[in-house]
């Protein structure tokens, strides 16, 4: 049995940060068991883990320092001449690129595209197509 006196009177004892240090590197060392590492100095298993919560909130809480990447920087790599559009034909960049998935357009001529997704209503999209048609 292990039996421990504190003078003057102190109910508890103080450590400093190097000894917590220490004993929470002891206690998260590979294979070590916290509650015997704790029994060892004297401690609660709690007291181990709450300097260990302590430590980690310090550690981010500090702003971490600035490193440095290595950059490789890719020659371009040669594209080929783009073709010229025809003149019925707007340009490609004019024309509106479907990314959403689902998405329909419809080309009703005249220059006019009808962009509808797959939640249309087809009845609705039938009558505006038929106005479209008539003109």
């Amino acid at each position: 049995m292990r039996v421990e006196i504190l003078a003057n009177g102190k109910q508890r004892r103080h450590w400093t940060a190097d000894d917590r240090t220490m004993i929470v590197a002891e206690a998260s060392a590979a294979g070590a068991k916290v509650s015997v590492v704790a029994r060892k100095h004297g401690l609660s298993p709690g007291q181990i883990f709450a300097w260990r919560r302590e430590a980690r909130a310090k550690d981010l809480g500090a702003p971490a320092a600035p490193g440095l990447v290595p950059v490789h920087v890719a020659a371009p790599e040669p594209t080929a001449t783009p073709q010229q559009p025809t003149p019925e034909e707007p340009p490609r960049s004019a024309r509106p690129v479907a990314t959403k998935k689902g998405l329909i357009e419809i080309d009703v001529g005249g220059g006019r595209r009808l962009r509808v997704d797959a939640d249309v209503d087809a009845d609705a999209l039938g009558r505006v197509l038929d106005v479209l048609e008539r003109r």
